[in-house]
């Protein structure tokens, strides 16, 4: 017999079949994806607080993950961080792209970025839209 950890949510049995019956199965993912996707965008050149949005198609808001990759290089780079360029001992590290937060409302998902580079930048997000728990 498999022993599990449930957490129903109200008003639903702990013997209930379907997953989104539970707040917490330990047989299901904990925060349950509902969209998986990733959307291209383009920087303007030297320009902060760029804002742009993804239609979720949620009855609720949903919570909300991602992180970003430049065109150009290999590496990602997560909410309230940058896109590392360079490493030095005195300064640290640097990076002109930073993806300054991810949210949602009743609608839609913005995606924020500053570009400090002189030059329009390529950005692809990854994005994921979870199931509120309630």
């Amino acid at each position: 017999m498999e022993q599990v950890v449930k957490v129903a949510k109200i008003n639903e049995s702990t013997e209930s079949t379907d997953p989104n019956d539970f707040i917490f199965h330990s047989s299901y993912n904990t925060f349950k994806i509902l969209v998986e996707a990733t959307k291209s965008i383009t920087l303007a050149a030297s320009t902060n607080n760029q804002s742009f949005t993804q239609a979720h198609l949620q009855n609720f808001i949903p919570l909300v993950t991602a992180f970003a990759k430049r065109s150009t290089v290999s590496q990602v780079f997560l909410p309230n961080g940058v896109d590392i360029e360079t490493f030095t001992a005195g300064a640290g590290f640097a990076g002109d792209v930073r993806f300054n937060y991810v949210s949602a409302d009743a609608t839609n998902i913005t995606f924020n970025f500053n570009n400090a580079k002189t030059s329009t930048v390529s950005i692809t997000i990854r994005y994921f839209v979870l199931e509120v728990v309630t």
